[in-house]
């Protein structure tokens, strides 16, 4: 997050700014190693889960910077990652497509029991695709398509100019917008999908 990106609680937006991109990478780099346990994840998973983790604990309104902060962010982070390991670890019994959070875009669970589970992925791909191409900002766009294609922020950041803390940010909030779209929303659980706080 920059001053102007908006979203989050106000100490949580404040921590932030103060750490700056060095720091922010830095802290990055921590809660990715936290979750090195989690070898049912990859490395662009525990990526996504660390990312969100850091955007989760700064959203919440009782995020106090002065009361270990880091390790704050590591639990939530670690809380996510059991979660996604559980979902992972669902049988695939009922016709259910959803974006979980903390996945890529790409990695749709769709579950069924009959010949139709290729062609139903396929069709939430292409409904994936129609609202990426709706999110306003090319930037934007650009970096979440990359990540869902599982590229590493580094070198997003690296290509386009900026930083990977903007990159984290950028997909964050592109992956909300493509979650709360009408033509993906439908597939979305509810509680997934949180309403894009910049107004674009």
């Amino acid at each position: 997050m920059s001053p102007g990106d908006g979203g989050g609680s106000e100490a949580g937006h404040t921590y932030l700014t103060k750490l700056g991109n060095a720091r922010f990478d830095a802290l990055m780099k921590q809660v990715i190693a936290s979750l090195a346990g989690f070898e049912q994840l990859n490395a662009a998973e525990r990526e996504d889960v660390a990312s969100e983790a850091v955007y989760h604990a700064v959203s919440r309104k009782q995020f106090d910077p002065s009361d270990q902060p880091v390790a704050y962010i590591k639990t939530i982070a670690r809380n996510m990652a059991l979660k996604k390991i559980e979902e992972l670890k669902k049988p695939k019994t009922e016709v259910a497509c959803v974006l979980m959070d903390h996945t890529d875009l790409d990695a749709l669970a769709c579950t069924t029991v009959d010949a139709d589970e290729a062609e139903q992925e396929q069709d939430l791909t292409g409904l994936v695709g129609q609202a990426l191409g709706q999110i306003a900002s090319p930037q934007q766009r650009e970096v979440t398509e990359r990540r869902a294609q599982k590229e590493k922020a580094a070198d997003i950041a690296s290509s386009l100019g900026i930083s990977t803390q903007q990159v984290h940010t950028q997909y964050h909030r592109g992956r909300t917008k493509v979650r709360a779209s009408p033509q993906v929303s439908p597939f979305v659980r509810e509680a997934y999908v949180r309403p894009s706080k910049d107004g674009e």
